[in-house]
């Protein structure tokens, strides 16, 4: 196991190696039938963008009632993690340079100023605003509350998280929470990674036991997280966790379960992700930047000998390249990204979360520079195009299912959490 002083030296490394690409992951989406485009929002009750908390999801998508079709899984024991060695740091901001020759031309310096003041200004609202839950709407944002305090090591910003966590640093079902409930267990653990001794270890006890009883008793990914946006919740935490810990088994319950999904819901002929197997043939802007973001996510921590990174690394340049045809020409994706009329609204979440991973991949050095900044540039600008003087972020699509309307004054937590992300990126490339 590795030690905490040697997890300390990983999230402060200077230089990150990234394996470039190995073929895809080999699996045939089925081929697609078309469904009705519109899913209506859904406020109050079970929460319709994600499932319902709780380890139960028999429930399936609120407007069905059932849980979709399961296929048979493959073999979870052909996805194996690496033995913890020679784990991926995250590429913070300010204390280690983009591997590849990113941000910067590959040299630390100072991040933008005017990006990092966007970022407060976005912070600050939110927080004015509230977001008290531990569930995925508020969860999401505390990640960008962390990616903002690396950023501009502005303590108040980490006092924030402290006191949002609570004492007992716990989540909302205890150990058997599932799915959205685990979303704030990857800022909880990535806040211990920041200062990982003695001390620090309720941050990871807290909300350790929900990812044990995965490794214990490792359900199908397409059955556990059925639908695209647990892509996110989830899988990112199951990564600092490894990180943490040292305990490889993190890294392959996750793996297992992570590209089970994949085969049962990405089309690989087009490059993106359905939200869950009742939505085949439709493509959800938001439920795709949940996909690429987390994978980015992910690979901040994936140890560099995982087996499954290079298919991480595939995944993010194939989405990065799908997203990239059906950018609006004012930087920002439509909520039906293969049918943008349907909704020809801008819409800031979904393009918050493509502008992180891409971004992200251009510091990484997975994603040509040259190619996809003009890409993370346009989205960026059109993200602070919509963020008024205040600092309230707007076209948030609320909480759906699919692809819907967005209103200007519309916000909600995660819209601002995914701007928060895209920011702790871009401040890396712009001046």
């Amino acid at each position: 196991m590795r030690s905490l002083s040697w997890a300390r030296a990983q999230e402060l490394s200077i230089t990150l190696v990234l394996a470039l690409v190995a073929p895809a992951c080999s699996s045939t989406s089925p081929a697609e039938t078309p469904v009705d485009s519109g899913a209506a929002a859904i406020d109050g009750g079970p929460q319709s963008d994600e499932a319902s908390g709780g380890p139960d999801v028999s429930n399936g998508p609120p407007e069905t009632g059932q849980l979709p079709p399961v296929q048979p899984a493959p073999n979870a024991s052909d996805a194996n993690a690496g033995d913890g060695s020679d784990l991926a740091p995250d590429v913070s901001t300010t204390d280690a340079t983009p591997a590849g020759g990113g941000g910067k031309d590959g040299a630390a310096g100072p991040l933008s100023p005017t990006v990092l003041g966007l970022m407060r200004k976005a912070a600050d609202w939110q927080l004015a605003a509230g977001a008290p839950a531990k569930d995925w709407i508020d969860g999401s944002f505390w990640t960008g509350v962390l990616a903002t305090y690396k950023s501009t090591k502005d303590a108040k910003y980490l006092t924030a998280i402290n006191s949002w966590a609570g004492a007992g640093w716990g989540l909302t079902g205890g150990a058997g929470a599932r799915g959205d409930n685990q979303c704030p267990a990857q800022t909880f653990f990535e806040t211990y990674l920041l200062d990982p001794v003695p001390a620090s270890m309720v941050m990871l006890n807290g909300a350790k036991p929900s990812f044990d009883a995965l490794v214990a008793n490792t359900p199908a990914g397409r059955v556990e997280w059925w639908w695209q946006d647990a892509l996110f919740m989830v899988p990112p935490g199951f990564a600092r966790l490894g990180a943490a810990t040292g305990n490889a088994n993190y890294f392959a319950t996750m793996n297992a379960m992570y590209w089970d999904t994949y085969a049962f819901l990405f089309n690989t002929q087009v490059g993106l992700m359905y939200r869950d197997n009742t939505t085949r043939g439709q493509y959800w802007a938001r439920g795709n930047g949940w996909v690429i973001a987390g994978a980015a996510r992910i690979l901040q921590y994936l140890p560099m000998n995982d087996p499954k990174r290079p298919d991480f690394v595939t995944l993010v340049q194939t989405m990065a390249a799908a997203l990239t045809k059906v950018q609006g020409a004012d930087g920002l994706w439509r909520s039906n990204l293969l049918n943008p009329n349907q909704f020809p609204n801008p819409e800031t979440s979904g393009t918050g979360f493509f502008t992180f991973g891409i971004a992200w991949g251009i510091n990484s050095g997975i994603l040509d520079k040259a190619t996809y900044m003009p890409v993370a540039q346009k989205g960026w600008d059109g993200l602070v195009s919509h963020v008024d003087a205040t600092g309230k972020l707007g076209y948030v699509q609320p909480v759906g299912a699919g692809p819907g309307p967005a209103a200007a004054d519309s916000t909600v937590a995660y819209g601002v959490g995914a701007f928060l992300l895209a920011g702790s990126e871009m401040a890396k490339l712009l001046p």
